[in-house]
């Protein structure tokens, strides 16, 4: 639910099935924010580009797209193809959205905002430049972005 959304930031980032080192989400049952069971095909595929708007997220009790954002960050960056995966994120004038998305999608490698809508460019060499010995400091290296 949205109202659930910053304690999931919080567990994200103290859960290392959510890190940027293992970034999986097929069957990941420890990370909340994985989208763990949806259709084999969904996470077989290299996607070129992924639109995000549902689930709905404009009221406490809606199911909210933090799982979603985390998600396609996840798919994009898994890539094994070269090239970039093109991420739409609508509504990024909602909190959530907005922090969910400099999170994940990182605004490093955003292309362009057009209203209250993003598009970012997600290289697959974006996991290459976080190592384990960042995430073993507990810095702000345990971190997508």
């Amino acid at each position: 639910m949205l109202s659930e959304a910053d304690p999931l930031l919080s567990h994200y980032r103290s859960e290392p099935e959510c890190s940027p080192l293992k970034s999986y989400i097929r069957n990941n049952e420890k990370c909340k924010l994985a989208l763990s069971r949806l259709p084999d095909e969904v996470y077989d595929t290299e996607w070129d580009l992924i639109m995000i708007d549902a689930p709905r997220g404009y009221f406490a009790e809606a199911p909210g797209r933090m799982g979603a954002i985390y998600s396609a960050a996840v798919l994009a960056r898994s890539r094994k193809r070269s090239g970039v995966t093109h991420v739409f994120l609508h509504d990024v004038d909602r909190r959530v959205e907005k922090t969910y998305a400099e999170e994940f999608l990182c605004k490093k490698y955003l292309v362009k905002g057009v209203g209250r809508l993003w598009h970012f460019e997600i290289p697959v060499v974006a996991m290459a430049t976080t190592t384990a010995a960042n995430v073993s400091n507990g810095g702000d290296n345990y971190r997508f972005c």
